[in-house]
């Protein structure tokens, strides 16, 4: 039982408009220190993503992912077997966007900190 019927029915339940990708991501246990898992990024709303994963996470665990320049915080909602693979959900709590810029300032600020001192 379960499956894609679920995951149909959970999706016709979205408020906002959800948008189609197919982004390699990097999901990491906020409570696990074991390295960061790959999936794939299928869609994503202003307040959640659908990840698709090689191996189940649990519901309720916060987790780190990692798209694009972009890292999403958040907590897994739903994660159900879709094949060989895993469909999950995730709420979306914070975001930092566009990292790729913030590093070279946040190094640039070290830097300047250090030279001060």
């Amino acid at each position: 039982m379960g499956g894609l019927d679920d995951v149909a029915s959970m999706e016709e339940c979205r408020r906002g408009p959800r948008f189609e990708v197919d982004q390699p991501v990097t999901v990491k246990a906020l409570d696990d220190s074991g390295p960061p898992l790959p999936a794939r990024l299928v869609n994503f709303s202003s307040k959640g993503i659908r990840l698709i994963l090689g191996q189940r996470l649990n519901p309720g665990i916060m987790v780190k992912v990692e798209w694009r320049g972009t890292i999403l915080l958040g907590e897994i909602i739903y994660c159900m077997p879709l094949g060989f693979e895993f469909a999950a959900g995730l709420e979306i709590e914070d975001a930092v966007y566009e990292t790729e810029v913030l590093a070279p300032m946040q190094e640039a600020n070290t830097v300047a900190v250090a030279q001060k001192g």
